[in-house]
């Protein structure tokens, strides 16, 4: 079962100066993480096609990739993403063994990290700065 978890992203976010343009900001999103047994990875080129495996529930995603072709299987491991993923029918629970996932991999996560809109700390004009979930100082 997936589960909601707040996390700090580190993001480029560059300035109007030349040494500025290198700069990092921070922001925590709430994310979808799934523990997956499995994940089978088809590279086209430039996007994967993906289908992980969580407690018998079939998942299936596009992400970006560049330069990857060909299959690839990886063992149990989590995988979070900005919104919940939709299922896709039922699976067989059995790892893939002495192969690990993990939520670092830039070809995976890089189309979640693009439907990030707006920092915490630096909101957009005319918006106000929203708690997060389990935020306790929003009550």
């Amino acid at each position: 079962m997936p589960q909601q978890v707040v996390v700090t992203e580190t993001y480029w976010c560059p300035g109007g100066w030349p040494w500025e343009w290198f700069d990092t900001c921070t922001r925590q999103v709430t994310k979808w993480c799934y523990d997956f047994s499995w994940v089978e990875e088809t590279g086209y080129g430039l996007a994967s096609h993906l289908k992980g495996c969580e407690n018998g529930t079939l998942y299936t995603w596009w992400a970006f990739s560049f330069g990857i072709f060909g299959s690839t299987q990886y063992g149990p491991g989590t995988m979070c993403f900005t919104s919940q993923l939709s299922s896709s029918g039922r699976c067989e629970g059995t790892a893939v063994s002495g192969l690990t996932v993990t939520a670092e991999l830039p070809h995976i996560q890089s189309t979640a990290r693009r439907q990030i809109r707006r920092p915490v700390h630096r909101p957009l004009p005319g918006e106000k700065e929203q708690p997060m979930l389990g935020d306790e100082s929003s009550k």
